[in-house]
């Protein structure tokens, strides 16, 4: 009987070990928008990004990665309060939690996140990137032509926001 508990329980501790990442329930929210007027004309679409909430282990052993959390050293945080806002959108959430963010014309401002969990919170900044490059030749006639697309171009690029971690986004908390 103990060796059948022992063996059920060494499987369940594996199977969590396994499973890295808590289940996303619940449909994706989507960030209201800052100044209708002014960003609505500037939204392409909406991209949907992971959020996740992780406190660090082991800080000796971060350290001696550069910086860079293992999987092992690593544990995700589920039910943190979280809010994403820059200057066009806001969401608010609770981690781990799918969130529609938009896709603009013209560079946004960056998204600050801030999340809370207990006595513990953490902050990220996602940078915006763009979507697609202008390229121009090296000749001065590729340099000129380069600029002047690049002036055109500046109203239609588009701009997201992309995952800063392979799980999505990441907010470390402490």
């Amino acid at each position: 009987m103990f060796r059948k508990v022992a063996l059920a329980f060494s499987f369940l501790v594996i199977l969590s070990a396994c499973m890295q990442n808590a289940e996303v329930t619940g449909p994706a929210a989507t960030a209201s928008l800052k100044n209708q007027g002014v960003t609505l004309p500037r939204v392409e679409g909406y991209k949907e990004l992971t959020f996740r909430t992780h406190v660090i282990l082991d800080k000796e052993k971060l350290e001696k990665t550069g910086g860079h959390p293992s999987s092992d050293n690593i544990r995700e945080v589920v039910g943190a309060k979280c809010t994403i806002e820059s200057a066009e959108f806001k969401a608010t959430f609770i981690t781990p939690a799918k969130v529609n963010v938009p896709t603009l014309k013209r560079r946004p401002t960056n998204a600050y996140i801030k999340c809370a969990a207990g006595g513990r919170s953490g902050e990220e900044t996602l940078a915006p990137i763009l979507n697609g490059t202008v390229v121009g030749g090296a000749s001065a006639a590729g340099l000129l032509a380069a600029a002047i697309t690049a002036g055109i171009a500046a109203g239609r690029d588009i701009w997201s926001f992309n995952p800063n971690h392979a799980s999505g986004v990441s907010i470390q908390v402490e």
